[in-house]
């Protein structure tokens, strides 16, 4: 009692972030310190993260009791129940619970959340709440994957749930309220339930950038702040992939702006939760026709639409390579996590326009965002093909688009006589964006 009484006077006048915090009194078996007290999210209220225990005192005691004091006082998160806030609060620099709850798949049926044991090689991934009613809430850092079935000791590969999505339709709500930039909170698949190989991550994980020393098929749902999207399809080669959505540098092609997605925009309006539909239409001859996100919100009734049906890859067409891992299933995933270098998400864009000049990761709330109301369906809509293919002929309806921001000094880019301008990307890296249209290239269409 001492210990916290302490602690909640400190978190209240705003201190104790980061520093050590002792106690002079009390039994015995209470700890002596309690490090990595920090302040969870100063915009969301105040709150308490305990991290790594010293002492005798049993953790789930200790964190039963901050929950308890956090329910007379704003613990800032969000609604989650006394048993989802206990998980949700970091145990320390350990594995995250390998089995923090159910979720209703709808369509499917239930499913388990298996947080990731290490997010890169040698770090671990962090606390992920999933409530009652199967919310995911993950902690700044956490991953979590949907199985058919969760249990301790080695990850089985086996146990998570693939799902078969070609001509289907994967939906989900979501709240990214107050998640800003420098942040991204990411719903994605991959086929890591094919991947016997344990990996650096001790967990199976593979995506198409190889975080963990294994490359696989990757599709982006989502990966977004409050101020920018984008969703994208990889072959494993390719860590940089097909991409449609708001904001950002680096190939993608984008029908909407600022106004229609942000902060109070006029469409989404992010200081809100907003639903998600991601469809994967196909031929009845079996082609894979590509993906089309929509989003919606009540009171926008057209919603936004984030498409990719124009994917090429190393020269040749990458959406047919897609097919088989959309056939044979692949894995939802949740994460959520923060950098210094998230400008080729939330940076200046191919419109010109400046979502998030500056990231500000050391901002992102501890625990933001939440990812609710899943479900698998028949694709039974129609297919946008004023989005869905990176050729329009004819510009899409928005604003003029303005040239993109020169290279370097003053120096206007170069207009090919087709109406291409080539645009540098890395170091060594360039593309090709064709301003009257929005489209995107890696290589021109006659090359």
């Amino acid at each position: 009692p001492a210990l916290l009484s302490k602690v909640s006077r400190g978190a209240m006048r705003g201190q104790y972030a980061g520093v050590d915090l002792s106690v002079d009194d009390g039994p015995e078996e209470a700890p002596r310190s309690v490090r990595q007290a920090l302040l969870i999210a100063p915009q969301w209220g105040t709150a308490l993260r305990m991290g790594a225990l010293a002492g005798g005192v049993s953790v789930a005691v200790a964190v039963c009791a901050v929950v308890q004091w956090g329910a007379s006082s704003d613990l800032g998160l969000r609604g989650l129940s006394s048993k989802a806030s206990a998980q949700a609060i970091s145990l320390g620099a350990g594995a995250a619970p390998r089995c923090p709850g159910a979720i209703n798949l709808h369509g499917y049926g239930e499913v388990k959340a298996v947080s990731a044991k290490f997010n890169t090689p040698g770090e671990y991934s962090q606390g992920v709440a999933v409530d009652v009613g199967g919310t995911i809430a993950p902690q700044l850092g956490g991953r979590v994957y949907f199985a058919d079935s969760c249990s301790d000791g080695a990850f089985d590969h086996k146990e998570y749930t693939s799902i078969p999505l070609l001509g289907k339709t994967l939906s989900f709500t979501v709240d990214i309220s107050g998640v800003g930039c420098g942040c991204n909170v990411a719903m994605y698949l991959t086929s890591m339930g094919q991947n016997s190989d344990a990996t650096a991550c001790e967990d199976h994980y593979c995506d198409a950038n190889n975080i963990c020393g294994a490359r696989c098929d990757e599709i982006d749902l989502m990966e977004a702040n409050s101020f920018v999207w984008r969703s994208t399809l990889h072959v494993a080669d390719d860590k940089v992939g097909g991409a449609a959505g708001f904001g950002g540098t680096g190939p993608h092609t984008q029908t909407w702006t600022k106004n229609e997605y942000g902060p109070g925009a006029d469409c989404i309006d992010t200081n809100k939760p907003f639903q998600v539909r991601a469809h994967f239409p196909w031929h009845v001859n079996g082609t894979f026709q590509g993906m089309m996100v929509d989003l919606g919100q009540e009171g926008c009734d057209k919603g936004l639409t984030a498409s990719v049906g124009w994917y090429h890859f190393q020269g040749s067409d990458a959406l047919h390579k897609l097919v088989k891992s959309l056939s044979s299933g692949m894995v939802p995933i949740v994460s959520y996590w923060a950098s210094e270098e998230m400008q080729w998400l939330d940076g200046h864009d191919i419109d010109g326009e400046d979502p998030c000049p500056v990231d500000y990761p050391k901002q992102c709330p501890i625990q933001g965002p939440r990812v609710s109301n899943f479900s698998v369906s028949n694709f039974t809509g129609w297919i946008h093909r004023s989005t869905m293919n990176l050729n329009p002929t004819s510009a899409p309806k928005r604003a003029a688009t303005p040239s993109p921001r020169p290279a370097t000094g003053n120096v206007p880019p170069v207009v090919r006589p087709d109406g291409w301008i080539e645009i540098p990307y890395g170091a060594q890296n360039h593309y090709f964006f064709k301003p009257s249209t929005g489209e995107t290239a890696w290589k021109l269409p006659t090359q």
